[in-house]
């Protein structure tokens, strides 16, 4: 499982890994699977844990957009799947589109209120730390 390729980018010597980048996948994707922790997997494969801790922070992320991108092997979706499935991207978009919009509003509803302290000179926001008034 050696790597036998030296070359970095732009043909430059670039960091070498011990193991082929293919195995590192493989650690890192059984890893996401969520079946098995950090140590399972690194005792798994006889490497150390620090090792899939660190090819995680390497390669979880592009692993993660290629397995959204890509169908998985063997399983193809069907009809009803496929509309549950654009449902759910359709409601996801929506879910993002009213989130925006509630933190806009957030954004207007704070703004409105420092202003109206600035121009009234009123405390409308109460202080960190004080104490309700006793009554």
């Amino acid at each position: 499982m050696q790597n036998s390729n030296n070359e970095g980018r732009k043909g430059r010597l670039g960091m070498q890994f011990q193991y082929e980048q293919s195995f590192m996948n493989k650690v890192v994707a059984e890893y996401m699977a969520g079946d098995q922790s950090m140590s399972q997997v690194a005792a798994r494969y006889k490497i150390t844990k620090s090792q899939v801790a660190y090819w995680y922070s390497l390669f979880s992320s592009e692993l993660r957009q290629t397995t959204l991108e890509k169908p998985i092997k063997g399983s193809a979706m069907t009809e009803q799947e496929k509309k549950e499935f654009e449902a759910l991207k359709k409601q996801n978009e929506e879910l993002r589109r009213k989130l925006d919009h509630a933190n806009m509003k957030a954004f207007a509803f704070q703004t409105m209120i420092e202003v109206a302290e600035d121009q009234f000179n009123i405390e409308i926001q109460k202080k960190p730390g004080t104490k309700p008034s006793a009554e």
